[in-house]
């Protein structure tokens, strides 16, 4: 089997929070992997690690045969994308709060598009964004459209989806997973797609991966022959939702950092300053 990321016995924690203990995973090359579990199992800091936001412990993870936090080098074939783009937090104003620019669509990353300019011209008309643009006068959907178009311009290997597809409406949504199933067959591209709505996605993702409260594995495997909205719902239903939200509100009040990147601490530096 070839394999584009391995992730070998992972363990990680913040601060006390234990997310993942000995996590073992593999994701073919080509496949399209839908990734969904309960609030706070470690979905988004599963991707983070992946994408080398996040630090993980040496050897634990293997993106392409490299360490994607230690080797750069992986950012030339990784497309993460998160809620997190276009965005900032503003001290006693908020926090996340949408970037007001008078940029135009046509003005960002011009080298990028005269290098490839045959998948600009494509992701724009799957996109349906109009270059003139400007960021301070479209909705909070035509953004995330905007986001998408720029983040996959460059060719990509790897590409990890947190939860970036939930401000499109449904015409967009069905041709930008129909590009998405494109790039994993032509270019043998690996996709692993985060999200909590399930609409459409029984004949887009080759696999699934349920991840359970404490990092532990409820199903991984190729796609369940039954529809994935019902088959999930009655493995939901079977685990206890009374501590995601405490999980969720110790995550956001950890204070410790781990290079720089996130909040996450790795486990043999419990205790130390």
């Amino acid at each position: 089997m070839d394999y584009s990321i391995q992730v070998n016995s992972l363990d990680f924690s913040y601060e006390k929070k234990e997310i993942f203990k000995d996590l073992s995973l593999s994701f073919e090359k080509g496949g399209c992997y839908l990734v969904v579990g309960l609030n706070g199992c470690g979905k988004s800091t599963l991707l983070k690690m992946l994408a080398g936001k996040t630090i993980s412990p040496y050897k634990s993870i293997q993106v392409l045969n490299k360490d994607p936090f230690r080797d750069t080098i992986l950012n030339n074939y990784i497309s993460f994308l998160n809620n997190e783009w276009g965005t900032r937090t503003v001290a006693y104003s908020g926090y996340n709060m949408p970037l007001q620019s008078a940029l135009s669509v046509k003005e960002m990353m011009v080298k990028l598009k005269e290098q490839y300019p045959e998948r600009n011209k494509e992701l724009l008309e799957i996109l349906s964004i109009n270059p003139e643009w400007k960021l301070n006068e479209v909705s909070e959907g035509q953004r995330k459209r905007v986001q998408l178009y720029l983040g996959l311009i460059k060719p990509f290997q790897i590409c990890l989806l947190d939860e970036i597809t939930v401000n499109l409406d449904i015409i967009i949504k069905d041709r930008f997973m129909k590009y998405l199933k494109k790039e994993s067959i032509e270019n043998n591209a690996t996709i692993l797609y985060v999200t909590h709505i399930f609409d459409g996605l029984d004949e887009w993702c080759t696999h699934l991966l349920y991840l359970k409260q404490g990092g532990k594995i409820g199903y991984f495997d190729k796609k369940p022959s039954s529809p994935i909205y019902y088959y999930l719902l009655d493995l939901l239903k079977q685990e206890p939702h009374s501590k995601n939200e405490e999980a969720e509100q110790k995550i956001k009040e950890c204070s410790k950092n781990a290079g720089g990147y996130t909040h996450g601490v790795l486990p043999e530096y419990y205790g130390k300053k």
